[in-house]
């Protein structure tokens, strides 16, 4: 019973205090055993009613004891002991309601942790499957790219030898450069340029004089961060749409901007309606550039693509708030 009812009914003070003391002792004790129990073993769905019942048994024999040990601890008080004997059906039912109170919060507590860790599992296996989508997507990349340059290496090797060992060289330092890239991974643009300028030196020794690039990378976006290796599919995008088709010199573009917390990049290249009208430019590099922003950034706005006065244009919004709230 309650501390100060004992006293306000005139009982001593030590039999008040132990009184509780055990009572609460019992509770946490019981507490504890619960707690123990739920932690290994759930109540199957639609048997609720058994825990109760099991419960309601068990704070019986809590009140049991109580009633049995109180007098042995307390002697010589026989106003106590009528008193244990005139309540017992009272400290029954309020054990019997703490302890259901204890039964069902440990369940509710449990069924959240449970819960809580289903969808963390969940959150690690959709992190799982979108690093492997996005390893796909860069693997389906990179043999086209390598396709392309050792087919150019092959047809410099007899012609100039000179040229093909620079090119190998090119080749490999742009190759060791992608080794053990993460998506998850945001790099400085300044970085990412640094490996778009060796894959075009790779590129112009292909193509020779015919390709010119114009590149304007604005002083505040140097350390602006994106995805590794995202421009070079949409570089390579251009070239192929913009030379392909002509015997000419064409000038590849590419611009940066920052502003409105977001980096953009322009990439212009010419085309000839007359001689590719279908090839738009939106084949699969451009298509896996955008999956992979989706993926990394989950929105499905931040590419887009323009054709206008025999200029094809592919703009690029990188959001930097996403990246200053990935680095807090």
């Amino acid at each position: 019973m309650n501390f100060f009812t004992l006293l306000q009914m005139g009982f001593p003070f030590i039999t008040s205090l132990t009184d509780s003391l055990f009572n609460a002792g019992l509770l946490i004790l019981g507490n504890s055993a619960i707690m123990h129990t739920f932690r290994y073993y759930q109540p199957p769905a639609g048997k609720f009613w058994i825990t109760l019942v099991l419960a309601a048994v068990f704070a019986f024999l809590l009140a049991l004891a109580a009633h049995l040990l109180l007098p042995v601890i307390i002697r010589g008080d026989p106003a106590y002991n009528s008193l244990l004997n005139r309540t017992f059906g009272i400290r029954t039912g309020f054990a019997i309601l703490m302890v259901g109170m204890m039964v069902v919060l440990n369940i509710l507590w449990n069924l959240l942790n449970r819960q809580g860790e289903a969808a963390e599992r969940a959150q690690e296996t959709l992190a799982l499957a979108r690093e492997a989508e996005l390893f796909k997507l860069r693997q389906q990349l990179q043999p086209h790219f390598l396709f392309n340059s050792l087919n150019s290496i092959n047809a410099l090797v007899g012609s100039q030898p000179k040229e093909a060992r620079k090119m190998i060289e090119q080749l490999s330092t742009f190759l060791r450069a992608t080794i053990n890239r993460k998506d998850g991974e945001l790099v400085p643009l300044a970085e990412e340029m640094e490996q778009i300028n060796r894959y075009l030196e790779i590129e112009k020794l292909r193509f020779g004089h015919r390709l010119q690039t114009e590149i304007h990378i604005n002083e505040n976006c140097t350390e602006a961060a994106l995805p590794p290796l995202l421009l070079q599919p949409i570089v390579e995008n251009a070239i192929k749409f913009g030379l392909y088709d002509t015997i000419g010199e064409v000038t590849i573009r590419l611009n940066s901007n920052c502003q409105n917390g977001f980096l953009t990049i322009e990439v212009t290249n010419p085309f000839d309606p007359g001689t590719s009208p279908a090839r738009r430019g939106t084949g699969f590099g451009l298509s896996a550039v955008q999956r992979r922003l989706y993926l990394i950034f989950g929105r499905q706005d931040l590419l887009r693509s323009e054709a206008l006065n025999n200029l094809f244009t592919t703009t690029i919004n990188i959001p930097q708030h996403y990246v200053q709230g990935n680095n807090n």
